[in-house]
Parts: structure tokens; sequence; C-alpha cells
């Protein structure tokens, strides 16, 4: 696991679990995503099996949403106790989840190098 996967995986162990059907049903709703439980339940699963690609897939899905941000930190906030922390923690993961998706490419120099 690199530092950036396991940072990424600490964040999202911030995160109520699977179990808590009310916050996750709360975070659809806020989010207007189908299937929230059962889509993080198997990126979770992908992850345990080396590939943090669909994790932060759902991530981003999930929390980089400009327009319904407001309803999604209220969301949080539940959680985490206060909506200063649920923004840190939006932005913290959206960060995580970049730094996943760019280590992803197989040699990021190279893209770069066809690029120009």
């Amino acid at each position: 696991m690199t530092d950036d996967e396991h940072q990424f995986a600490a964040l999202l162990n911030d995160l109520p679990g699977h179990s808590d059907a009310g916050f996750w049903r709360g975070l659809k709703e806020a989010a207007g995503i189908y299937r929230i439980r059962s889509t993080m339940s198997s990126a979770v699963q992908e992850a345990q099996d080396g590939d943090f690609g669909p994790l932060a897939a759902v991530v981003l899905d999930v929390f980089n949403r400009e327009d319904q941000l407001k309803d999604i930190t209220a969301i949080l906030a539940t959680h985490l106790g206060t909506t200063t922390r649920a923004r840190a923690w939006i932005t913290d993961a959206i960060a995580a989840a970049d730094r996943i998706n760019r280590t992803r490419v197989q040699d990021p120099l190279d893209a770069l190098t066809q690029k120009w």
C-alpha cells in the first residue's frame, strides 16, 4: 500500500461503516447517488485486493459535487461533529482520491511527453 492509499484509507475510516444505514441514506439523498452503500462496499473490497481506483472514483462521485456541497457537508457534519471538520474532511478526501488517480498512470512523465 502506498502512502497515499494509506492516508486515503485512514480518511475513509472516519466514516461510519456499512451498518449505519441512516448515515448512508442521508448521504445518498444529499449527493443524489443511487446505491451508495453497496457501491462503497464493493469499492472497499477492491481496495482490499490492491485496486484503490474504484474507491477513489466513489469518493469523487459522492463528495466532489459543488452544487450539493452544502447538503453533503451537513450530513457529514452530523457524524464528524462540526461543519468545519466536514469541509476539511471533504477537501482531504478529494485531494487523496486525486493523488491515487494520478499515481495509477503507468509513467506520468511518459504521458506528459506524449502530450507535448
